[in-house]
């Protein structure tokens, strides 16, 4: 992973064009903090209320929830992500998944409070945490309905086309668990091929 400045990787993640010159932007800098995981690391626990808000700056992070004997991936997080569990935060409970890093990784990480500060009543940070927010709304949206309505061969040609970085780098049993089938049956198809192309809608 290439070290950076806290800038530098704010700078990228929010595919920013021109950089704020206030002191919200300056208030960010001097608040944001840098963090490094390893592979499969647990960074936020589940059962715990989330008092951080992280964007991803390298590697792959995913959401994990287990209950008895069953667990599921309920999304990965790739860079330029916002990572972090909105009804924990807005509602103040506890999470009811917990968020693990897929590969070795490096996040920039703000407080909640802070965050939502900038959120409600920022202007130019806080237009690009809206905008940011937006987008992970409608991401979460459109890879549902891919659930819904296509078969497993089908999504697995949707991973390979708009999220190729976590079929080469997440371990199959992640990725499974994200399709809700076996790595044994996620391989098999892997094999086989599928060619479709899908929508981005």
């Amino acid at each position: 992973m290439t070290e950076k400045s806290t800038e530098e990787y704010l700078i990228d993640i929010f595919k920013l064009k021109e950089v704020p010159q206030d002191l919200e932007w300056r208030g960010l800098l001097e608040n944001a903090e840098v963090r490094t995981y390893k592979k499969n690391e647990v960074i936020l626990k589940q059962h715990l209320r989330f008092t951080d808000v992280l964007f991803v700056a390298e590697g792959i992070l995913a959401s994990e929830f287990t209950m008895k004997d069953k667990t599921v991936i309920g999304r990965f997080f790739t860079p330029g992500n916002l990572c972090t569990n909105f009804d924990s935060l807005l509602n103040q409970t506890v999470s009811q998944y917990q968020v693990m890093s897929m590969t070795s990784c490096r996040v920039i990480a703000i407080s909640a409070a802070q965050f939502m500060e900038y959120y409600y009543n920022g202007n130019s940070v806080g237009k690009i945490l809206r905008k940011i927010v937006l987008e992970i709304i409608t991401e979460d949206i459109w890879i549902t309905n891919v659930k819904l309505m296509y078969q497993k061969p089908e999504m697995i040609a949707f991973m390979q086309q708009y999220y190729p970085e976590v079929v080469r780098d997440v371990p199959y049993k992640y990725v499974a668990l994200f399709l809700g089938i076996t790595p044994e049956a996620y391989s098999r198809i892997l094999k086989k091929g599928h060619s479709r192309i899908l929508p981005k809608s």
